[in-house]
C-alpha cells in the first residue's frame, strides 16, 4: 500500500502540472488533480484493491493485486466528456459534462452501470456518503454556469438527487470529508473548512490562508493539498488544528 501510495501522490502532481499548463493558456477545466482515496476532482480513484481511471469517454479498471504491475482487467465505455470519478462503498460516481453516472462494485473487477442522474451538472466535484452529496459549482468552469456554491444533495434515492442546501462561496473547487468536517477548497481565498455534524447544514469553522486550493485528498489524519504550484501535505490535529508538514514544488 505504501507503493501505491507514492504512486497516487505522484500521478496527482504530474496531473495538476499538466492542469495549470492548461489554466494559463486559457482553458479553465475542473479535471485539476487526482488521488488514491478519490479526491472529487479525480481522474482516478482506488476501491477494493483496483484502479479505476476515466479519460474523456471511457472508464478503465486495473488489478492492484500486485501495485508494482497493475494489470488492466477491463474498459467501459461511460459517455462523453468525463470529468471526474469517486469511490464510495460499493458505488463508483463517474461526472461529465451533462450527467452523473452511477456503478455498482458489486464485482469490483467489472463495473455495472446502475444508470445516470440528469439533475446535477456532475462535472461539478462531488463527494458523497450513505445519504448525502456535497457539490461545488463555479462560474467560469468547463460545465459553465455562474453559480459559486457548496451545494448540498439527498441522494437517498440515488437517481433522484434533491438539493437541500446551497452555501455562497467565493471560488470553490474539490472538497474532501472526513467524520464531520468538510475540506473544501476556496481557489486563492484559501481552504474553507466547516462543521458537518448536522449534515444538510454545514457551517463554517475556519478559513485556511496562504495558498490557492485546488483539490484535497484526506488519509487518516493526512490531507494532501494539491495547490498552486504543487502539492502541501497537512496534519489534521485536535481542535481543528490544521499544520503545514510538507510541500512539494513542482
Amino acid at each position: 500500500m505504501k507503493k501505491l501510495f507514492y504512486i497516487i501522490i505522484s500521478a496527482a502532481i504530474l496531473i495538476a502540472s499538466c492542469d495549470k499548463a492548461d489554466t494559463s493558456s486559457g482553458n479553465k477545466t475542473t479535471s485539476t488533480s487526482s488521488t488514491g482515496q478519490g479526491g472529487s476532482l479525480a481522474r482516478f480513484t482506488t476501491a477494493m484493491d483496483y484502479l479505476y481511471v476515466v479519460d474523456d469517454s471511457k472508464l478503465y479498471t486495473y488489478s492492484m493485486a500486485n501495485t508494482a504491475h497493475p494489470q488492466l482487467k477491463g474498459t467501459v465505455d461511460v459517455g462523453f466528456s468525463i470529468e471526474t470519478i469517486y469511490s464510495y462503498k460499493d458505488k463508483l460516481f463517474i461526472g461529465s459534462s451533462t450527467a452523473m453516472y452511477v456503478y455498482s462494485l458489486t464485482d469490483p473487477a467489472h463495473p455495472d452501470k446502475l444508470g445516470q442522474a440528469q439533475h446535477v451538472r456532475a462535472c461539478d466535484p462531488v463527494v458523497a456518503n450513505d445519504s448525502l452529496a456535497y457539490v461545488t459549482v463555479r462560474s467560469g468552469s468547463r460545465c459553465g454556469g455562474t453559480n459559486n456554491a457548496l451545494m448540498v444533495y439527498d441522494v437517498k434515492y440515488i437517481m433522484q438527487p434533491l438539493l437541500r442546501t446551497t452555501v455562497n462561496m467565493e471560488s470553490p473547487w474539490g472538497l474532501g470529508m472526513k467524520d464531520n468536517r468538510l475540506y473544501v477548497c476556496n481557489g486563492a481565498n484559501g481552504l474553507n473548512v466547516y462543521d458537518i455534524s448536522n449534515p444538510i447544514q454545514p457551517k463554517l469553522l475556519k478559513q485556511l490562508a496562504g495558498n490557492t486550493f485546488y483539490d484535497v485528498i484526506i488519509i487518516g489524519n493526512l490531507m494532501v493539498a494539491m495547490i498552486e504550484g504543487g502539492t502541501a501535505l497537512y496534519e489534521l490535529n485536535a481542535n481543528d488544528d490544521i499544520s503545514l508538514a510538507a510541500k512539494i514544488t513542482n
